[in-house]
Parts: structure tokens; C-alpha cells; sequence
């Protein structure tokens, strides 16, 4: 859910002051409101200002500094702690709203546009808790009426109550195969794509070598984790580790398809010491080609490994990787008509790709609904970490952080063989400072998925922010060359080398393909590399979003990187080039 909601005026009328603030009083001591005490204090602080007829005043800057704690040159344009924080508060008030409805009947909704809050009138089928409605229906009643009007026995000729009842008996059984009414009204969970695989060779290619590169691909790919392999045997499904696989019968009753979702067709083909594979990625029921290419083992992989086996794996990053051909293809059917389970994760993924706060705000939604109808998926645990940490200031970690390192640790337990467990794992340790706790981790995640571009991106990072210089800068590089996309913390780690080492035009290269990020780090390196070089224009956006111009900005500089970890001679030499490129007061 985006947080935003449709009002109709004719429930936004005459609403008594009084019912507005008993709402606002039962609203905040409830503990079913998920919202931080941030943001509680948020709600507090624009409805004491609505009730005291100062509703023109509820501006950003008053909410920063009366709120957040912000300074009194405060600026939005820089900061955007408001917006970010009212856009958490919109979605907890609808998703509160959504569940549990409202005893006095009355709605409190945060428009888009403004940090006014509105007071509405629900609908009568808004009164109550949708989910506690769907879980139990009043069928007693229904009987009693139909009885009393019929002046029958219950079991006698009533043709409607029968119906009535086998309409019941029918609802109860699909609750229990669906895992709730709840799911079967959202068309319940999308699974991770079924996916067969028919590979052949040549005519001229001995079998064993087909054979070799067949059995190394399907390493790669169960590595992954992204899809459900059909056997080439009995066409049965194989369930990822520590994911639940639903029987065909339930999958059917969800209107979920039962077939396989894709077929990958593959040709290897070898010429003198060179070896190709074709592959096509068609749609199994229509027959539909989606995609085809060429993958060839002369090209450079991360590590030294044999020409089949550093193929297979880049056939596997190809097709079925995160940013894969299925899993794109995936994605985009998952933007335009959204679906929960694999899809929450899919577009979580996506919008951290972005840096769409709304896209982020939608997907912990959507995982907190997936987790509420199976609550040991491994899979939306993980995803759902990594994205309260996306959610959550770095300088000023709540609660929500502690959440996500419980999430994280418990996708572990579920699924120890995933990779995406591991390594939301290792982000929320080292979120939560245990640096060399989360260096270990991501080891572990790469040991289980060496083919994982973003888990070496990522922990080149945390190891070269930690000093480990070499190592870091390594890892980023073997990312890169593993990726057709290169990960942004890639980028950055050798963005940051390169700053390192005096390469300030490499490194204003490399950080201004991460400008449009919002990352504070980049905005540093692209700072600094800029006032190395004399060129101020470049550093301008840059400097303001770093707050240069303040007068405690090297306390809030250091402040800033001590949060993310970073070696004092790291922040030092940072610290040179932005105070260069920074305009000099007079």
C-alpha cells in the first residue's frame, strides 16, 4: 500500500472537535498502531497544532525543529527528514486503518501535499477489522434469520439455507487449504517462477562436455535461489531450502498457475578451444520467445575457474539472477498489477534500486502482509530487514533497526543456505556496529552464492570503510565484473579507493554515476574529489546536502562517518577535499 487513500466529503463534514481528539488519544496508546515514537510525537505535535486553530503554521520547518530536534537553520530543501518521516506516518495510519478500523468511527488520515492532518467519517464497512470479519463470518445469524423467517426446522426443505450452508462448508475449506480469507481476496501468494531447462549439444561436442557445463549450471542455479527448478525426470518441483512450497491443489485454489511459468531452452556449441551456449527464455503456456542470447567462456570472470564452469555461471547470473532476465521479467509484471509473496520481494528489490522512498514505503507493506499469512518465510523476513534499514536513519537508528537484526537472524535459522538471508544478516550487523560480525557473514553469504554481485558489492564496502583497503577494493572489482548493471556499492567502493590513491578525476567519475543516489558517502567523495581538482560547480549540490556551509559541520561530518563506520584516516582525507571545495567565508 502506498498510504495514500481516497476521502469522500461527505464523511469529512461536521466532525465534532472533541470525538477528533478522543480519536487522536485512542489512536496513540493503542498498541496495535505500528508507528515508532518518532512519529507518534510527529502525530501529537500537528494535531495539538490543528486543535489550537494553527493548521497554517504546520510547516516543515516547525516540525523539524519542534520535532525532530533539528537546528534552527534548518533548511528542507537540504534535510528531508520531514517528508521522509510523514510519508512512515501516511503508511502506518492506513495500514492501522486498513486492519483494525476505528471504535468512534472516526479516520485520521496525513494528505499528500501538506502535514495537516484530516478527520473523517468511515464508511460503514470501514467500522470494523477487515481481517477479523474475513476470519470469522457471523453464520449463526444468517441461519437464525432465514429459520425465523421460514417458520421451518432447520433441516427441513429450505432450499436456500441448505445452499447457504454448502456455500459455508465450501468458504471453511478454502480458508484452510489458502491459509486465510485474507489471502484468497488479495489472489493470495506468488510463488518464485517454475522454472524447466532443456540443454543440449552439437552434433561434434563429445556428451560428457554437455554433461559437465548441465551440471555446473544447476549448481549456479540452486545457488541463486530466485526460481523453482522442475525436475528433467518427473517434472516434480523442487523447493527452495527454507521456502515453503504450496501442494499443486492449494496453488490451484489460489489461482495461481500450475504449470511451469518458463522454459529455458540451451545449445552448446564448442569451436577449437572456444565454447558458446545459445538460450532462450520462452513463456511455457503461450510457447511466447521473451529473450535469447550468446554466452561465451572466452570472456573474463571474477575468479580463475574452468571455461565450463565460469560459463555455467554466467548463464546463471544471466537468467536467473537478481537482476536476471526471469526476475526482470518478473518485476515488470509485478508494477503493474502487484501481488504478494515473491512479488513483495521482487518489487522491494527494485525500489531500493531506485531510491523510491514510496516504492520502499508499498513493499514493507506488502511484506508485512506476506508475513502475516506466512509467517516462516525466510525469504520476506530477509527482504523485509533490508528494507526497514533502507527506512531507518543511519545517524539516529529506533527501534526499527533492533526489528530488522531480528528478521535478519531469523531468515538465518529458516533458510541457512540462502543467500539473501546472509547477507541481510550481515547488513544489519553491521548497521548495528558489529563490524567484524558482519564482515564474517558476508563470507559465509559468498560462500554460499560466489556468483551474488551485490553481496561482494557490498561487503567490499564495509571491509574498505573498515581500512582493509586492498581486500575491500578487490571485492568491488570482482562484483563489477560479474554484473551486466554494476552495483552501486561497487561503484562507490572504487570511487573511494580511487580517492585513496590520489585519483580524484577517476573518483568524481565514478561517484557522479551515483549522484542521483541521495547517499551521503557519495555525495562526500563526489565533494571532495571536486575540491581536489579546483572544480567547485561540480561539488555545489553536493556541498549543500552535506550541510558544508553550517557552522558545526565538522563535528556533524565526523558525526556522520564515525555512523557508517568509517576509519579516522579515511574521514580525514574526505574531510580535505570537501572543506577545498567548499566556498570560504569572508
Amino acid at each position: 500500500m502506498s498510504g495514500e487513500r481516497k476521502i469522500e466529503r461527505s464523511f469529512c463534514e461536521h466532525i465534532d472537535q472533541g470525538k477528533a481528539q478522543a480519536e487522536i488519544d485512542r489512536l496513540l496508546t493503542d498498541s496495535r498502531f505500528q508507528s515508532p515514537e518518532r512519529n507518534r510525537n510527529f502525530l501529537r505535535f500537528i494535531a495539538s497544532e490543528f486543535f489550537e486553530g494553527r493548521a497554517e503554521a504546520i510547516k516543515a520547518y516547525a516540525i523539524a525543529v519542534d520535532v525532530f530536534g533539528r537546528p534552527a537553520n534548518f533548511d528542507p530543501s537540504v534535510d528531508p527528514i520531514v517528508r521522509i518521516e510523514a510519508t512512515r506516518l501516511r503508511a502506518a495510519l492506513t495500514q492501522y486503518y486498513d486492519a483494525h478500523g476505528s471504535d468512534t468511527g472516526i479516520r485520521v488520515d496525513l494528505p499528500r501535499g501538506r502535514y495537516v492532518p484530516v478527520f473523517t467519517r468511515m464508511a460503514p464497512n470501514e467500522m470494523a477489522s477487515p481481517s477479523a470479519e474475513a476470519a470469522e463470518p457471523d453464520v449463526s445469524a444468517q441461519a437464525a434469520s432465514v429459520e425465523e423467517s421460514s417458520g421451518r426446522r432447520f433441516w427441513g426443505a429450505n432450499t436456500r439455507l441448505a445452499l447457504a450452508w454448502l456455500l459455508v462448508g465450501i468458504g471453511l475449506a478454502t480458508y484452510v487449504l489458502t491459509i486465510g480469507l485474507d489471502a484468497w481476496k488479495h489472489n493470495a501468494l506468488r510463488q518464485k517462477p517454475l522454472v524447466s531447462i532443456a540443454f543440449s549439444g552439437d552434433t561434434d561436442t563429445p556428451e560428457q562436455d554437455v554433461e559437465k557445463i548441465r551440471d555446473y549450471l544447476a549448481v549456479a542455479i540452486s545457488q541463486f535461489q530466485t526460481v523453482r527448478l522442475a525436475s528433467t525426470v518427473d517434472h516434480t518441483v523442487t523447493a527452495s531450502l527454507g521456502e515453503w512450497t504450496a501442494p499443486k491443489l492449494v496453488s490451484a485454489l489460489r489461482g495461481q498457475r500450475v504449470a511451469d511459468d518458463y522454459r529455458i531452452v540451451l545449445k552448446y556449441e564448442g569451436k577449437g578451444n572456444q565454447i558458446f551456449v545459445w538460450w532462450q527464455v520462452t513463456d511455457a503456456s503461450t510457447g511466447e520467445i521473451l529473450l535469447s542470447g550468446i554466452e561465451d567462456a572466452s570472456l573474463p570472470d571474477a575468479v580463475a575457474l574452468p571455461a565450463s564452469q565460469s560459463l555455467a555461471n554466467r548463464l546463471a547470473r544471466t537468467l536467473v539472477g537478481t537482476r536476471g532476465v526471469i526476475n526482470t521479467i518478473e518485476t515488470l509484471h509485478e508494477l503493474n498489477a502487484p501481488s504478494l509473496g515473491n512479488g513483495c520481494i521482487l518489487r522491494a528489490i527494485a525500489a531500493g534500486d531506485r531510491g523510491d522512498e514510496a516504492g520502499i514505503v508499498d513493499a514493507r507493506s506488502c511484506l508485512e502482509q506476506t508475513l502475516a499469512i506466512t509467517p516462516n518465510d525466510a525469504g520476506a523476513k530477509a527482504e523485509l530487514a533490508i528494507v526497514l534499514l533502507a527506512q531507518d536513519p543511519v545517524e539516529a537508528p529506533t527501534e526499527v533497526s533492533d526489528r530488522a537484526y531480528e528478521l535478519a537472524a531469523d531468515a538465518v535459522k529458516l533458510a541457512p543456505f540462502s543467500d539473501r538471508s546472509k547477507y541481510a544478516l550481515m547488513i544489519s550487523q553491521f548497521r548495528s556496529g558489529q563490524v567484524e560480525a558482519a564482515i564474517e557473514t558476508g563470507y559465509a553469504a559468498i560462500a554460499l552464492n560466489p556468483n551474488n554481485s551485490d553481496i561482494a558489492a557490498r561487503l567490499g564496502l564495509y571491509l574498505f570503510t573498515a581500512g582493509r583497503w586492498e581486500e575491500g577494493a578487490g571485492l568491488a572489482v570482482r562484483s563489477a565484473q560479474m554484473a551486466r548493471n554494476i552495483a552501486s556499492d561497487s561503484l562507490l567502493t572504487r570511487a573511494l579507493n580511487a580517492y585513496r590513491l590520489g585519483r580524484f578525476d577517476v573518483a568524481l567519475a565514478l561517484s557522479q554515476q551515483l549522484k542521483m543516489s541521495g547517499d551521503y558517502v557519495v555525495h562526500a567523495v563526489l565533494a571532495a574529489a571536486a575540491g581536489q581538482l579546483g572544480r567547485t560547480d561540480d561539488a555545489r549540490l553536493a556541498l549543500a546536502s552535506l550541510g558544508a556551509g553550517r557552522a558545526d559541520f565538522d563535528v556533524a561530518f565526523r558525526k556522520s562517518m564515525r555512523a557508517r563506520y568509517f576509519t579516522p584516516e579515511l574521514t580525514d582525507l574526505l574531510e580535505i577535499g570537501v572543506l577545498k571545495a567548499a566556498p570560504k567565508k569572508s
